[in-house]
């Protein structure tokens, strides 16, 4: 029991710290390889328990940070988070004991399957996805423009099994010789398309966009005076950029920790300033909305101020962070709103929102939204031509999460063959093109103003066009193959 205790945090450690920011993603080819070797040979119960003892080392190794928002909260997610990888093993268990081959099948099918279904539920968080290791290595992701982030995740779920048939189980040496071709193959064929598919030169762009970094700490910007100081740090930023030629000036998330809507003298004097410099506006704002008599309902809002007498664009996020910004389920059992880990109380937004500025449209997605593929794409499916992610990573402290949720953008950025423009509060502020090429990248912790001139998508990338076809492939079979197991083990099947 020891041995496998040790086995498994080893697995799980080295598994976590494949993820950024520490550009180890290889080590992601061969730490679950532990993970398999401990799930050889053992009843479905044990397997489990294997699972759920790897998955909440993991998540704890890869999530620590959030430790700095909520502490009850983190060990909340901890707890929910750490049933993925035990049902999957529990179910990977299930079919191996009826055929180890169909196992080893089903491995990477139902990995992949699950990152994708984790969007969905009420505990979404598509953290953990495998591809995220390997965002440092462009050439080998751009293979998302056809599959998402799916085709990158699965690419490593095989060559984890690969390595597992080829060393652990006892094969030929000559089909060992094969499976190992096949394990180098794999991420080479990745990786030269890659080559081949990225440009040598990147097109100039034509829309000047600054980013504003106010790097406000929660010390501060929440206390009193703090909204004054808000205001002032992100005026001067913003004055700074029209003074560049940027027709737009984006704020982070919350840059106004006030109710800038329903306070027409900040509002006013923003608009001014606005109409003085001839430059437009993006910032994170609260905002709230009167439901009933003494009844409100509060959103995670952005905000797009125009010069001129253009009308204000709001968006209110709709992708709310489960323990953080709110507890899963409380809007359908209301004895769950009574629960408090330190989490916000938002609610959701009710509908998408496309920003228009001059000619070009884009989206904005408020902090934890752009860690979701397919909610991305759908925006760019309906005419985004470039991403603006505001986000405000000062909670998760100087831990590796800003980082990791930074290295998501990327592949936003190369799925859709849009342009990303990152604004974060104390970093990481950064543009990324449609390659996913990383321009003007802040360090964390220090104020900044940068500025570049993006290049609006005029056309869409194959996921784009046909979303998440592959994870839904895997899903099917994933049905199809435990389906067949169960129903040999009730006797159905022979």
């Amino acid at each position: 029991m020891k041995k496998k205790l040790i086995l498994i945090f080893i697995s799980a450690i080295l598994t976590a710290l494949a993820f950024p920011p520490y550009k180890l993603g290889f080590v992601a080819y061969f730490s679950p390889v532990l993970l398999l070797y401990l799930l050889d040979n053992v009843r479905a119960k044990e397997a489990f328990a294997i699972g759920y003892v790897w998955g909440s080392v993991f998540n704890m190794a890869l999530l620590y940070g959030v430790l700095w928002a909520t502490v009850p909260g983190t060990f909340g997610a901890i707890i929910i988070l750490a049933l993925v990888p035990a049902f999957q093993c529990w179910l990977y268990r299930i079919v191996a004991n009826r055929s180890s081959v169909l196992g080893l099948i089903l491995w990477p099918l139902i990995w992949t399957a699950f990152d994708y279904l984790r969007t969905f539920s009420e505990f979404n968080f598509p953290w953990s996805d495998f591809a995220y290791t390997q965002s440092y290595y462009l050439p080998l992701i751009q293979i998302s423009e056809i599959t998402g982030l799916y085709g990158v995740s699965l690419m490593v779920y095989i060559v984890n099994v690969l390595l597992f048939s080829a060393f652990v189980i006892n094969v030929q040496h000559i089909k060992k010789k094969i499976i190992l071709v096949t394990a180098l193959c794999l991420p080479l064929i990745f990786y030269v398309y890659g080559l081949i598919r990225i440009p040598a030169d990147s097109k100039p762009g034509n829309t000047r966009i600054a980013i504003a970094q106010g790097n406000i700490g929660p010390d501060i910007k929440w206390e009193n005076g703090g909204d004054r100081l808000s205001y002032d740090t992100y005026i001067n930023l913003t004055k700074q950029a029209a003074q560049n030629n940027a027709i737009m000036v984006v704020w982070p998330e919350t840059a106004m920790p006030f109710y800038l809507l329903h306070d027409p003298a900040k509002y006013h004097a923003l608009k001014s300033l606005v109409d003085s410099l001839n430059i437009s506006v993006l910032t994170g704002i609260p905002e709230y909305e009167q439901v009933g008599k003494n009844e409100y309902i509060y959103f995670n809002a952005a905000a797009l101020i125009r010069p001129g007498t253009y009308p204000i664009q709001t968006y209110s996020k709709i992708k709310l962070l489960p323990m953080s910004e709110r507890i899963p389920f409380s809007g359908r059992f209301k004895i769950l709103k009574d629960i408090h880990l330190g989490q916000a109380d938002f609610s959701s937004g009710r509908k998408p929102v496309l920003f228009n500025l001059d000619s070009v449209k884009f989206a904005t997605l408020i902090c934890f939204e752009s860690a979701f593929p397919g909610y991305c794409a759908d925006f760019c499916r309906n005419g985004a031509m470039f991403l603006v992610v505001i986000t405000n990573d000062m909670w998760f402290g100087p831990s590796s999460i800003p980082y990791q949720h930074a290295q998501m953008s990327i592949f936003r950025a190369i799925e859709n063959r849009v342009p990303v423009v990152r604004c974060a509060n104390t970093g990481v502020s950064m543009f990324i093109d449609s390659w996913g090429r990383v321009s003007n990248q802040t360090k964390t912790f220090v104020p900044a103003l940068e500025i570049n001139d993006v290049q609006p998508a005029q056309s869409s990338s194959m996921y784009n066009r046909y979303g998440n076809w592959l994870p839904m492939i895997c899903v099917v079979i994933t049905a199809f193959i435990i389906a067949f197991a169960f129903l040999g083990r009730k006797g159905y099947i022979g």
